[in-house]
């Protein structure tokens, strides 16, 4: 175990839809109190019911349902406020519900579903603390799983579904969550491996998937074809009006080491989410090592210089730098970590050409007490 300096902030990644968010617009309100022309003898249930048993049927309740039920009664609203998951994921998880509400992802999912990842610390996929939520599956995890793991992959919905096949119908009586953009002008994402069990599933196996897709593609070729014959035909005829006809564009690839021209999604279906100890009652969004954050943002990795990392899309530094911790984790890293013993003087800032650096507070972690500094 050994001391070190520790770094808190807001936005840690610049990836993810969070970072999309104003800071000057409030953040996520629950809905609006209306006035109800509802008689309360017609909604006998709230009365006569334990709230325990009320507050079971609410876990399995989507955020949007609740902002109904919330909006049907002065009685309906207490209820749903007294929600311990509704109201602690209100008040200390804002960002992450505004985010779900413009993504239009809040439907898919039950609260009680939520709030069990907001009670657990760690990725889903490795041991590692997680500082995200990963929409898709609305599951915790970690950046470098985020970034590296085939089952995080996510692809525009236009091109998923030309490769496996699927249509709109296919994707309504599915369910599978689809992640609105924040930005209007970027496209529609899903989730590539959920898309292709769906698309397995629909043609009766991987085989006939495979199949349907070469399909479509000698039936796209054939229809420029026939659409260049006709352009001919006119033209020696003397009655055409524009120029040859273009090939259509080759289908994105969704082999990511196939097309490395092509914008990558990664972390666009994700955003920070923080963690609450239910037995500690303290709220713990992810530490960041002070000493990784400093080494990789001012430019003092050397992993492209070794043979071993040169071409690694995640080298050491890098994942440094992203990895999160729990506050109480953090000796342990310190006692190992390379950047700490190069013994940084933080207040060294030299020239940059770096566009985001992390803005937060900073402090002294130790094995046993932590001081603020």
């Amino acid at each position: 175990m050994a001391s070190g300096r520790a770094l808190r902030c807001q936005r840690p990644y610049r990836e993810t839809l969070d970072f999309q968010l104003s800071t000057d617009v409030t953040l996520y309100k629950a809905p609006p109190n209306k006035d109800s022309r509802i008689n309360l003898r017609y909604t006998p249930l709230l009365d006569q019911l334990p709230l325990e048993i009320l507050h079971l049927i609410f876990l399995d309740l989507d955020l949007p349902s609740l902002g109904m039920l919330r909006r049907v009664s002065r009685i309906g609203r207490r209820l749903v406020e007294s929600l311990p998951a509704y109201s602690l994921l209100r008040a200390l998880a804002s960002d992450t519900l505004r985010v779900m509400d413009m993504i239009k992802c809040s439907s898919y999912f039950p609260i009680g579903w939520l709030f069990a990842e907001f009670c657990y610390p760690w990725c889903r996929t490795c041991t590692d603390f997680g500082p995200l939520l990963y929409f898709p599956t609305l599951t915790r995890s970690c950046y470098k799983c985020n970034f590296l793991r085939p089952d995080y992959q996510v692809e525009p919905v236009r091109d998923v579904c030309f490769r496996f096949g699927l249509t709109p119908n296919d994707l309504r009586r599915s369910s599978l969550p689809i992640i609105h953009p924040i930005n209007r002008h970027r496209p529609r994402l899903m989730d590539v491996t959920q898309a292709e069990a769906l698309g397995t599933k629909l043609h009766g196996g991987g085989r006939e998937m495979e199949q349907a897709y070469q399909f479509r593609l000698k039936e796209r070729e054939r229809d420029y074809h026939r659409r260049v014959q006709q352009w001919e035909k006119h033209r020696r005829q003397g009655t055409h009006t524009g120029g040859r006809p273009r090939r259509r564009l080759k289908p994105t690839s969704l082999d990511e080491n196939e097309d490395s021209e092509k914008p990558s999604w990664r972390i666009q279906a994700t955003a920070t989410f923080p963690y609450w100890d239910v037995r500690t009652q303290i709220l713990e969004p992810g530490t960041y090592c002070k000493a990784c954050t400093y080494h990789w943002e001012e430019g003092n990795a050397n992993d492209w210089r070794r043979m071993e990392t040169i071409w690694h899309p995640h080298p050491p530094s890098r994942e440094a730098y992203y990895r999160a911790f729990l506050e109480a984790d953090l000796p342990r890293h310190f006692l190992n970590c390379v950047a700490v013993k190069e013994n940084y003087d933080f207040r060294v800032k030299r020239p940059s050409d770096i566009f985001f650096r992390r803005h937060g507070t900073d402090f002294i972690v130790g094995p046993k007490n932590n001081t603020d500094v």
